[in-house]
């Protein structure tokens, strides 16, 4: 198992579905797989993640040795000083990967901004109740940043702010929602930790149904009867995610289950969106 564990400082589960985002987002966007951009799209996104992945895993390097996690670091796989060089020069490739693929200026932005908020996440705000900027920032900007890569202004894409923040949000939560109490026995005071229960599930509620609306509002013209079936499905959802938080407060697969519901159902919400986005 310590090959395994020692991966895990990549994150490599939530590492590939970014990336994997990324690309079913340049597909919509009208590229297609042989496209070189992809390519490159895949090696920027990759290394931005595994460097936010292990500068996470640095930092917190003594809340896992707390909370008894089986992490890279605090098993002794992987030495401090040695991650923190691995998440600096994943840092630097990436963004050296965005120049050399001739992306652009906003695009190379734009990869920056994603950095400096997953950092950010990793260094600090991730132990405040200001632990849901860098994911309300970040998760919107990975479409806006692949929608400029496929050619498209940044005009052109600003709905997904509006209906991505919310959902962003709402997934930071529910992600947040399962370890709110070993947070709260390390000192952390993440938002989840601040709004506690069932405060936190009725944040991540109420966002996930703001981000459906905004979908349901921009869309509602073009695709009446499945954007209602989408809001439906969200309503429905949210209102079982907040009733496992007042109902099972106890049971630790019940906030692991709706952690799951709600990010996948954000995700649908946040689809139409990116279509809508891309002209088709």
């Amino acid at each position: 198992m310590a090959p395994w564990t020692t991966l895990e400082l990549l994150h490599p589960v939530p590492s590939l579905l970014t990336t994997a985002a990324a690309v079913a987002f340049a597909m919509i966007f009208g590229l297609s797989l042989s496209d070189p951009k992809v390519g490159w799209i895949i090696a920027v996104m990759l290394l931005a993640q595994f460097s936010i992945s292990a500068l996470n895993d640095w930092a917190d390097a003594d809340l896992d040795a707390h909370a008894g996690r089986r992490r890279p670091i605090p098993l002794g796989l992987v030495p401090a000083r040695g991650a923190l060089i691995f998440a600096i020069a994943c840092a630097g490739a990436a963004l050296l990967g965005s120049v050399v693929s001739g992306f652009g200026l906003v695009a190379l932005l734009l990869v920056a901004l994603g950095l400096v908020s997953g950092w950010a996440y990793d260094l600090g705000l991730k132990r405040t109740p200001l632990s849901v900027l860098p994911f309300a920032v970040a998760f919107p900007l990975l479409p806006l940043w692949i929608a400029v890569v496929a050619g498209r202004s940044l005009g052109s894409v600003s709905l997904i702010l509006l209906g991505g923040i919310p959902l962003a949000a709402a997934i930071h939560l529910a992600d947040a929602i399962p370890d709110r109490d070993t947070d709260r026995g390390a000192g952390v005071n993440s938002l989840a930790v601040a709004l506690g229960r069932p405060g936190a599930e009725l944040a991540a509620a109420s966002l996930l149904l703001v981000g459906t609306l905004v979908s349901l509002i921009v869309l509602l013209d073009r695709a009446g009867s499945s954007i209602l079936s989408l809001l439906i499905v969200a309503v429905a959802v949210a209102w079982f995610v907040l009733n496992l938080g007042t109902r099972n407060a106890g049971e630790r697969s019940a906030p692991l289950f709706g952690k799951w519901v709600v990010i996948s159902v954000a995700a649908l919400a946040a689809v139409p969106l990116v279509v809508t986005a891309s002209g088709r």
